[in-house]
């Protein structure tokens, strides 16, 4: 028989039709297949044994310790979590996990026991947020979402204990997420998938969230980065006249009146006390920029009172410069439209933006689009506006070409909105005005030599900088502009204001390039070619003389520049 042992050696019997290889080793099968079935079998079969009774509980053991080897064996880590998330699901529905009051010291000691085995899977679902793959990641939290289900479905009492306690799965996971900083797609996949989708999960985040930054040591930047990030993946604030009616428990909330989940109200309360919290840790320039990012369509809409907290922020924003300057702003004038917010010095602070280098910033389209928006309202005093117009006009004189064509369309439209502003433009002559009573200034030969302009351009309120008495004549002189396309759009000034209003929009976003690119792309008009010279010259670097041809200047030069190379 084969594999008998005979006389020491082992005989094996041999296959007379196997084909003959070529001394090549012979291929294997590969191994993968089988093990990963049986590795998969394997799981099932103490899955299915923990069910059928409390003696083979121990079988939980083995499949942790299969789910905290993943880096040497993901793939059966994966099945192995899989299956003790089904596990614990039915045992929390089973309420095996709920000591009575009738419980014996033995089963009080089980129950005991399986509420560690399931902290150590949580925590061990825990390392894999911030996991460099995106698999394992996702893994992880939808796992953890569904004993968050099971938990939170267990009646309305147990229900919210697993909303908000410490020690609650939801809890350790709102902190990890906030706590991890290469958690950007956990964030985004919590808040895509499960806060937008559910009222009860988008509530118990923001208390969480307040939560996580009260307990956690000194506000580190790292955890308020990570809870503005969490919270940004989260759309805007529901309508007024929106009803709370998704949830991710399988217990719908109670219809008692005093029940928080079915108020609107309660619900941007809890945003807004989350929010103060954001507000009051430490900030870097990236989370600050952030927020004011955010302000106007997912911060802003939960404020109804406390605004002078709000409003303390945005002018601290504002006080730390740059581009952050402009975002504090467009938050503060969307308080003052939508929540009646009273900030007289709200076109101060816009008017001491206007200086050399917001022209050439970066951020100067983002700007003119805001400055745009501010100054629009035709219920402005004439003489407010006339300091914008003015300071603008007086900086194109140094402003590149990109920012210019936008200045001057904006004039006109400012024109045409305040027709008082008529008279920086033409003013006829009056002997009692201002501009022309002023002392003229005068030369050594008391000759006069022209007119003082009113304008201060160091006055920092706008309302007194005298510029409603002064006049454009920046803006003539942009007609003599050295590029031809300024020096035309300018014109426009000069002109019957025919025209009703410019679209800014489409004088943004110009750069040397494009206005160069512009150029460079017009045809030439005529039949003939542009002629450069009166006449062509038949040699280039010689010249006639008396004894023939010689070095004209351009030779010499050419001849020098070689000899010292």
């Amino acid at each position: 028989m084969p594999g008998m042992i005979t006389n020491g050696a082992v005989r094996k019997r041999k296959r007379d039709d196997a084909p003959k290889m070529d001394g090549s080793k012979p291929r294997k099968a590969p191994k993968t297949t089988s093990t990963g079935q049986s590795t998969q079998t394997r799981i099932l079969h103490l899955e299915e044994q923990i069910l059928q009774g409390r003696e083979h509980y121990n079988n939980i053991v083995e499949l942790q310790s299969l789910v905290q080897r993943y880096e040497t064996k993901p793939r059966t880590a994966t099945l192995a979590a899989v299956g003790l998330c089904r596990v614990f699901c039915r045992l929390i529905a089973a309420e095996a996990l709920v000591k009575t009051g009738s419980a014996t010291d033995e089963e009080a000691q089980v129950v005991r026991w399986l509420k560690g085995r399931l902290r150590e899977y949580v925590e061990d679902l825990l390392t894999w947020i911030g996991s460099p793959e995106a698999a394992q990641e996702s893994t992880s939290l939808t796992l953890l979402m569904r004993i968050v289900k099971a938990e939170t479905s267990q009646g309305s009492k147990r229900s919210e204990q697993a909303w908000r306690t410490e020690t609650s799965t939801f809890f350790k996971l709102i902190q990890a997420l906030l706590e991890r900083t290469d958690a950007e797609g956990a964030r985004q996949e919590f808040g895509e998938k499960y806060a937008d989708e559910y009222d009860d999960v988008r509530f118990y985040t923001f208390l969480a969230v307040k939560q996580v930054l009260k307990t956690s040591p000194a506000h580190s930047e790292e955890i308020v980065g990570g809870a503005v990030d969490l919270l940004s993946h989260m759309e805007s604030p529901p309508d007024s006249d929106y009803q709370p009616q998704t949830w991710y428990s399988a217990d719908a909330p109670s219809s008692a009146p005093n029940n928080p989940l079915l108020s609107l109200a309660t619900y941007r309360k809890a945003a807004q006390e989350t929010w103060l919290a954001i507000f009051r840790s430490p900030l870097t320039k990236d989370n600050r920029k952030r927020l004011l990012t955010l302000a106007t369509s997912q911060i802003l809409p939960n404020f109804s009172t406390r605004l002078e907290l709000l409003a303390d922020f945005l002018t601290d924003s504002f006080n730390a410069g740059g581009n952050l300057s402009l975002l504090a702003l467009n938050s503060i004038f969307h308080l003052i439209t939508h929540q009646n917010l009273d900030y007289p010095e709200f076109y101060t602070k816009l008017y001491s933006l206007l200086d050399e280098d917001i022209l050439h910033s970066k951020h100067r389209s983002r700007f003119f689009r805001l400055l745009e928006v501010f100054l629009r309202s035709e219920h402005l005093p004439a003489a407010l506006v006339a300091s914008f117009v003015k300071r603008l006009a007086r900086l194109s004189l140094q402003a590149p070409p990109g920012a210019i064509v936008w200045i001057v369309p904006w004039v006109y439209n400012c024109v045409k909105s305040h027709p008082s502003l008529g008279f920086l433009l033409h003013r006829p002559h009056h002997p009692a005005h201002r501009i022309y009573s002023a002392q003229s200034e005068t030369g050594s030969d008391s000759a006069p030599i022209g007119l003082k302009d009113p304008f201060d351009m160091l006055e920092s309120n706008p309302n007194t900088t005298g510029a409603i008495d002064s006049s454009l004549w920046e803006l003539e002189t942009l007609q003599s502009h050295y590029h031809p396309n300024v020096a035309t759009l300018a014109k426009i000034l000069g002109e019957q204001f025919t025209k009703r209003e410019y679209v800014l929009e489409d004088f943004l976003d110009h750069s040397y390039a494009s206005l160069v690119g512009q150029e460079l792309g017009m045809e030439v008009s005529g039949k003939k070619g542009v002629e450069v010279e009166w006449a062509i010259p038949k040699r280039i670097v010689m010249e006639e003389a008396e004894e023939g041809l010689e070095l004209n200047g351009v030779g010499r030069l050419l001849t020098g520049a070689l000899g010292v190379m």
